[in-house]
């Protein structure tokens, strides 16, 4: 599903990208891409929060 219509990235590409990103910025930086009209941006921050969640929830099953 695209999430960012400006620039036609997907769920899945900004998810990838948000694993290695701290902020909004850093996830368009990485897939090559800046923010337009700015509605997509809490999905972003949202992704972001998803990854950070799982990666904690990973060290904590490996501990």
């Amino acid at each position: 599903m695209y999430i960012c219509i400006c620039n036609a990235l997907k769920d899945r590409q900004l998810a990838e990208a948000a694993n290695d990103c701290n902020s909004v910025a850093d996830v368009f930086k990485k897939c090559g891409t800046r923010p337009q009209c700015g509605k997509c941006l809490n999905d972003v921050a949202d992704l972001i929060d998803n990854a950070r969640a799982a990666q904690g929830e990973m060290v904590l099953a490996a501990e």
